[in-house]
This record gives structure tokens, sequence and C-alpha cells, in this order.
């Protein structure tokens, strides 16, 4: 059975926005492009560096060190900085309030 820990409410992510939250030791960054809410952990594969310093631009999330941009529906890279998608979380929502899914 699939188990999600409420991270936020929906409200706390206008859209086209992202926000970071903290989960246990790990900083999730949530975005929420056009309603639809994608999460990821906070760090660019390139050198780790916090995606939150980076921008939204649509559907691509650009990392504020190297310009590594990522997918924001899929997690995959899409230049050539790096290769390395990012670490997904899948997410639901109940009720306004946005679950992410707790790794097993």
């Amino acid at each position: 059975m699939v188990k999600y820990i409420k991270i936020a409410e929906t409200k706390d992510i206008p859209p086209n926005t992202m926000q970071v939250f903290k989960l246990k030791e790990i900083e999730i960054l949530v975005v929420n492009v056009e309603g639809k809410y994608y999460a990821f952990e906070n760090r660019c594969p390139h050198l780790g560096y916090p995606l939150y310093y980076g921008n939204l631009n649509g559907e691509v999330l650009i990392c504020g060190f190297h310009s590594a941009k990522f997918n924001v529906k899929t997690g995959e890279s899409l230049g050539a900085v790096t290769q390395e998608s990012l670490k997904v979380f899948r997410t639901t929502i109940r009720n306004s309030s946005l679950l992410i899914e707790q790794d097993s």
C-alpha cells in the first residue's frame, strides 16, 4: 500500500511558483505549474546546488548555478550540463492538502 505524507496546503504554493519544505533531513522543492504540483529533492544532481535559487520558466526548472535545465513533469535533464535526472516525489491532493509519496 502506498503511503503519503502531508507537506503543505495547496494555497501555500500559488500557480507558477515554487516553494521549499523540509521533510526529515530532506528539503523538498514543490513546483506549481498551472495547478499541477510536482515535487523534487531541492538539489541539482550536477553539483548539489539548491534548485530553489534557480528559475521556473513554464515547465522548465533552471538551476541557478550552472543553468542546468529540467522538465518539471518528469524530472528529466534537458541539456548538456548534466544527463542526470532530478529525484522525483509523486504528489497527490486530498482536501486541499498536498501529499507526497513516502519512500519505502
